[in-house]
């Protein structure tokens, strides 16, 4: 097994002994990949959370005296595809979030 040698003091040097081992390198790899995976999935619990009160801001909105009743006519196709959207989003993330659930 080879080892590397680098600064005392360093993260990735997990028994402060001075080297790192291959050991140590593949150990702060998976560290790594186990964070990124974590912000990742944070990410996309916001993006859902997000697309839920959209569609919940916009239903208060529209059924406020703020929005004529010809605007939400008028804007009624758009409307649609904008609820169909934030739904797919947040269904997205459900579907992806259970499946990985399972492995």
């Amino acid at each position: 097994m080879a080892t590397k040698r680098i600064i005392k003091n360093a993260k990735h040097d997990t028994d402060k002994d001075g080297v790192i081992s291959d050991d140590e390198v593949a150990s702060s790899k998976e560290l790594l990949e186990i964070e990124l995976r974590e912000e990742k999935s944070d990410a996309q619990r916001r993006m859902a959370w997000v697309a839920i009160s959209a569609m919940v801001v916009a239903s208060v909105a529209l059924y406020t005296p703020l929005v004529p009743i010809e605007r939400v006519n008028a804007l009624a196709g758009l409307l649609g595809g904008f609820y169909v959207a934030q739904a797919g989003i947040v269904a997205a993330y459900m579907g992806v979030s259970a499946w990985m659930g399972k492995k």
